[in-house]
């Protein structure tokens, strides 16, 4: 399941609690995946910032990563994360309701 196909899903309102807690536990799996591919980018941007012998400022250096595939990619999977926080949270709000 991707992570939009997820949130679709769980914005269903009747959802049972077996479901909510399959969400949950799904969410939960592609926010950890998410986190280690950010974390493989911000070492990637910093191997890039570092970039020995370039004349650039670091500015410009940060400029031409943002704007780099990797970069974009960066921007993408940080929102990505907190969208699936802000859903997580919403899904455990969801199940405390069923107790």
């Amino acid at each position: 399941m991707t992570l939009q196909e997820a949130i679709k899903a769980v914005r269903e309102q009747n959802l049972t609690k077996t479901q909510l807690e399959d969400y949950r536990n799904q969410m939960s799996a592609l926010l950890s995946e998410m986190q280690l591919e950010c974390a493989e980018l911000e070492k990637m941007e910093a191997i890039f910032m570092a970039g020995i012998g370039n004349v650039e400022t670091a500015i410009n250096r940060k400029i031409h990563w943002k704007g780099s595939k990797e970069g974009l990619r960066l921007i993408e999977i940080k929102r990505y994360i907190s969208a699936t926080k802000t859903m997580m949270t919403s899904l455990r709000d969801r199940l405390y309701n069923f107790y």
